[in-house]
C-alpha cells in the first residue's frame, strides 16, 4: 500500500521523485501523470502526503487537490512548481495545501515529505485526544516555571523492514581452508538489542536521538513500548531452528594451474533486526504546543542471517545466502 503520491504530467519525472522518496525515507511512493489515476490512488491507498505539480495541461495541481480533498480531506498536499508566482502560492496555501516546493529545490524533497507525513500522524492522533496516546515520559525542561512539564507520547509505530541487517555487522564465525574439514555448532551473541538509528525533527532545536541519550528513562520506556507491540509475532516466511551444526570440507589445493578452486570458505553471520519508525509527540505545557518527533530504531529479532563466501584461487569470490537461524525465546 502506498502512503505518498507524486503527480506530474511527466511520468518519468514523477517516477524519479517517487523513487527518491522511497529510497531515502522508506515510505512507499506512487507516481502518476494523469489526474484520474491520482484520484484512483487516493481511493485505493492510504495516501498521507500528495505532491502535486501545479502546471499540468489537463488539470492544475490546485484543481486536482480540490477533488482529492473531497475524498480524503486529511491528506497533506504539497504544491510542486517551477513557475508559480506568489499569488498562486498564496492561493494554494489558503486552499489547504500544507506546503510548496520549487522544482529547483529537489534536495528538500524528502525533508518536506517526512515533515508532513509525521504531521499527518500527529493530527490523526490529536483527534483521539493526546491523553489517549501511550504516555512515555514526563520531565521538566530547564528554565520552565514550576508546574510546567514536557511530556512524551507514543503516537504510532510502523515496521518498515522486518528483516534488516546492518551492513557492517557481518562477521566470520568459521573459516575452512583448502584441504581442511571442520565441524562446528553455530553460536553467537549480539551486543545491542535495541538501537536508536536516526532521528528526524523539524519544529524544535535538537533531535530526539540526542534527547534519548540525555534521558535514559525515556529511551527505556520507548524500548519497552516498542517491544510489547512489535515482538508479538515473527515473520512467518522465516524457517526457524534453535541451533545448527554443520561439517564443512574443502578439497586439497589443485596442482593444475588452470583449475580455479576454492582456497577458503568463510561462514558469516549477522544479527537480524526489525527496523521500526516511531512517531513520538512532545507536548509542552508551557507553550501548549505539540511537536512530532520521528525516530527510527532497530530491534533485535532473535535471529541471525547466515551466508557462505567462497574465495577462489584467481582472487574472485562468491557469496551464497544460507538462510536464518532463529534463537529460542
Amino acid at each position: 500500500m502506498y502512503t505518498v503520491l507524486v503527480v506530474d504530467d511527466s511520468l518519468s519525472m514523477a517516477e524519479q521523485l517517487a523513487d527518491l522518496i522511497q529510497l531515502q525515507t522508506g515510505l512507499p511512493a506512487l507516481a502518476c501523470s494523469r489526474p484520474e489515476a491520482a484520484i484512483s490512488a487516493v481511493q485505493e491507498h492510504p495516501i498521507k502526503v500528495a505532491l502535486l505539480d501545479q502546471r499540468m495541461p489537463v488539470k492544475s495541481g490546485t484543481d486536482l487537490y480540490r477533488e482529492i480533498r473531497e475524498i480524503s480531506p486529511e491528506v497533506k498536499a504539497v504544491m510542486v512548481t517551477g513557475e508559480a508566482n506568489s499569488s498562486e502560492v498564496g492561493q494554494a496555501l489558503s486552499l489547504g495545501f500544507s506546503d510548496y516546493l520549487a522544482k529547483g529545490e529537489v534536495s528538500r524533497l524528502c525533508e518536506i515529505v517526512l515533515k508532513w507525513y509525521f504531521q499527518y500522524e500527529v493530527d490523526q492522533a490529536s483527534e483521539l485526544q493526546i491523553n489517549t496516546l501511550e504516555p512515555l515520559f514526563t520531565g521538566k525542561k530547564r528554565f520552565l516555571l514550576a508546574g510546567n512539564q514536557v511530556r512524551y507520547y507514543l503516537a504510532a509505530i510502523q515496521v518498515i523492514d522486518s528483516a534488516y541487517i546492518v551492513p557492517e555487522s557481518w562477521s566470520t564465525i568459521q573459516q575452512i581452508n583448502a584441504g581442511q574439514e571442520k565441524k562446528f555448532t553455530f553460536s553467537a551473541s549480539v551486543k545491542d538489542t535495541f538501537i536508536v538509528e536516526s532521528s528526524l525533527q523539524y519544529n524544535v532545536k535538537g533531535t530526539l536521538s540526542s534527547e534519548v541519550t540525555k534521558k535514559p528513562k525515556l529511551g527505556a520506556r520507548i524500548e519497552s513500548a516498542v517491544t510489547r507491540t512489535v515482538k508479538k509475532s515473527r515473520t512467518s516466511e522465516i524457517t526457524t531452528t534453535d541451533s545448527i551444526e554443520e561439517t564443512y570440507r574443502l578439497p586439497e589445493e589443485s596442482s593444475d594451474p588452470a583449475e580455479n578452486y576454492v582456497k577458503s570458505r568463510h561462514i558469516e553471520s549477522a544479527p537480524v533486526y526489525k527496523r521500526v519508525r516511531l512517531s513520538i509527540v512532545k507536548s509542552c505545557s508551557c507553550c501548549r504546543a505539540d511537536t512530532v518527533m520521528p525516530l527510527i530504531v532497530l530491534m533485535f529479532d532473535d535471529a541471525y542471517a547466515t551466508r557462505q563466501t567462497d574465495y577462489y584461487r584467481d582472487g574472485t569470490s562468491d557469496t551464497i545466502d544460507t538462510g536464518q537461524i532463529r534463537l529460542p525465546r
